[in-house]
């Protein structure tokens, strides 16, 4: 049956149908190949105040004639009509029109040419939908998409939305702004990519936490990697989005970047382990460090020596020079010992002038003596201030030995001192291993240090 025949039936069985037709609410209507009114459902004729005239066989420019009040959507409609003769397809576009109670509607036009087996216009198949409401909700839609969208914008906070396999299907544009990465790269990306590696385990377990719970996680700290290959600390916490059925939607997890307050932390918990003056390691710093010595030393089998040691007359110099003088020569003081260590030994200050030396992985006392005495020799050398002040000085130090004189970490410390008093009293500029054969001090280097 080609489109004339369709046609013919329609107009036999036109009542039944004019029936259908009238009672949906869409715009429904029918040109000819020259665009004259074939057929119009009753909505149609009602918003275009069709009902009193003859509007079969006119066109639009004669429709504006007769009803001149809607001349201008008459006109609007022959245009239209003939750009979706000029596309040769279905042609959709919008329009406003006016009930008759003066109420604005917004309507969906669809406009289908049919065109005969020549290719000449047959006819206009015309359907407006109402999209009133749909419109309106767009609108409500896009005004708070654009509220979210400048408060994400320029919030300084980092938001993130990812499925429950960790995949990132949305990052705000703060994500750029903060980390240098724009928000497209990351799409489809899983978090633990961008999460430093120490800390992927962690997130792993809160996302899974959050997945199964269906809850909010408390805060917790991660790094994030910037556009620079730089990780950056982070301070976050995440939540879910549920679906109607309360199957997992999204996880939301929001990061405000902590990086200054980390390295503020950082440098107080370095103070806490590290002498202001000297820069090195303190006394709170070598106790903890100790028990891992010893543990080393155990197990390899080896011997550790721990040296005590300090300037002798230390309390002169500052009290002739001053403390400005006394702290500068400190730090050449411990200059001098680092620069005649081995890279594994370790120094700590523990008090004014006092200092405990850490040397590991011996195989003999006689090796501890090698490198006590080379040390020993190189602080008797002049210690030059400045043009003004060149002091002469030595440095006097009691050694015990792990596991030869104890194991004990307070008491090895207690035998050093010992042994640090005894070469003090031997004559200074000396160094005294702790011994149980001679009143508990050995000389070992009164000959050649006196």
């Amino acid at each position: 049956m080609d489109f004339t025949q369709r046609l013919s039936f329609l107009k036999h069985h036109e009542g039944e149908l004019r029936l259908l037709i009238d009672m949906i609410e869409e715009f429904i209507v029918l040109k000819d190949g020259s665009g004259k009114w074939i057929l119009a459902n009753k909505k149609v004729i009602d918003t275009y105040c069709l009902a009193s005239i003859s509007y079969q066989g006119k066109t639009d420019l004669e429709l504006a004639e007769l009803i001149p009040e809607l001349e201008e959507k008459f006109i609007d409609n022959y245009q239209s009509d003939e750009e979706a003769w000029y596309y040769g397809s279905s042609f959709k576009m919008e329009k406003s029109l006016f009930d008759q109670h003066g109420v604005e509607h917004t309507w969906e036009v669809i406009k289908t040419p049919v065109f005969d087996d020549e290719g000449n216009r047959s006819h206009l198949i015309i359907v407006s939908r109402n999209i009133t409401d749909r419109k309106k909700s767009e609108e409500l839609l896009y005004q708070r998409e654009r509220k979210f969208r400048v408060i994400t914008e320029n919030m300084k906070d980092i938001i993130l939305l990812v499925n429950s396999d960790g995949f990132i299907q949305y990052a705000s544009p703060s994500y750029e702004k903060i980390l240098g990465i724009t928000p497209e790269l990351l799409k489809r990306e899983n978090i633990l990519t961008q999460v430093h590696p120490n800390d992927v385990s962690d997130i792993q377990e809160r996302l899974d936490k959050v997945s199964i719970r269906k809850t909010l996680e408390h805060k917790f700290e991660l790094r994030l990697i910037d556009a620079n290959k730089q990780y950056r600390w982070f301070e976050a916490n995440c939540s879910c989005v549920k679906k109607q059925s309360g199957d997992l939607e999204y996880i939301i997890l929001a990061a405000r970047e902590i990086s200054e307050r980390k390295q503020y932390e950082h440098r107080l918990e370095k103070m806490a382990y590290q002498d202001y003056l000297t820069k090195i390691p303190n006394r709170r710093s070598l106790m903890e460090s100790l028990p891992n010595l010893i543990k080393d030393a155990e197990e390899n089998e080896k011997l550790l020596a721990i040296a005590y040691l300090d300037l002798d007359f230390f309390k002169q110099i500052n009290d002739t020079y001053g403390h400005e003088i006394g702290d500068r020569l400190l730090a050449l003081y411990v200059k001098r010992i680092e620069n005649n260590l081995r890279e594994t030994d370790k120094i700590a200050r523990v008090g004014g002038d006092e200092f405990i030396i850490t040397i590991e992985a011996l195989n003999s006392k006689e090796e501890a003596v090698k490198i006590i005495s080379r040390l020993c020799e190189s602080l008797k050398e002049p210690w030059k201030i400045d043009d003004e002040h060149m002091l002469l000085t030595t440095s006097s130090m009691g050694v015990s030995l792990y596991p030869t004189d104890d194991t004990d970490i307070e008491a090895l410390l207690n035998k050093a001192d010992i042994a640090l008093y005894a070469a003090k009293n031997n004559g200074r500029g000396q160094y005294q291993f702790y011994s149980k054969a001679t009143c508990h001090i050995e000389n070992s280097n009164t000959k050649t240090t006196s």
